[in-house]
């Protein structure tokens, strides 16, 4: 058995060979520990996670896939039983921000997302100087801009609309960006 790969082990451990999978339990343990222990820096979690590795691995000992090599599927499911052993380790649930008043003060230094009044009425009056420029251009140009930037529709879809070539909705949505840039500009 020794002599074996690791993928024809798993093969076989695949078809019932305790001994196989002892055997590539037994040249991946220091593999895996080491691994874990530079996750945890602590022996006794590295040996636990080390653990949790090998069961999953017999768990799922007849879900691999013979085609692919075997360590890059031994060391994602060491990294994601790291991951998770650390999310557990570490979480936080947010009720232990609770203040004695019944508030949470995480709540309160956390910025809002939404944007401030002086940016939304900014960013409105752009908008609303963007469709007045829109509005002055030739129908055919304002058309293809309020279809591709408006409805989010794209160019091979604007054409079909519109029963006219793709290159000629692209040609003219390049010449509207042209002239909005020049009217925006004044």
């Amino acid at each position: 058995m020794e002599n074996r790969t690791d993928e024809q082990l798993m093969q076989s451990a695949a078809r019932g060979d305790d001994n196989a999978l002892e055997t590539l339990i037994a040249r991946s343990l220091k593999l895996m520990y080491g691994f874990a222990y530079r996750f945890t820096h602590n022996r006794a979690e590295a040996e636990d996670i080390t653990q949790e590795v090998f069961v999953k691995v017999w768990r799922n000992v007849k879900k691999f896939d013979h085609a692919k090599p075997f360590k890059p599927w031994l060391y994602r499911i060491a990294k994601n039983t790291c991951l998770d052993f650390v999310k557990k380790k570490y979480a936080v649930p947010f009720s232990a921000f609770d203040t004695q008043d019944g508030g949470n003060w995480l709540a309160q230094i956390v910025p809002d997302g939404a944007p401030a009044p002086d940016a939304l009425a900014e960013r409105n009056m752009l908008a609303g100087k963007l469709a007045a420029a829109v509005k002055s251009l030739p129908q055919k140009y304002a058309n293809v801009v309020s279809l591709h930037n408006g409805q989010g529709l794209r160019f091979n879809e604007i054409a079909r609309a519109t029963n006219e070539s793709q290159n000629t909705v692209k040609s003219r949505y390049r010449r509207a960006l042209f002239a909005l840039k020049k009217i925006l500009r004044t």
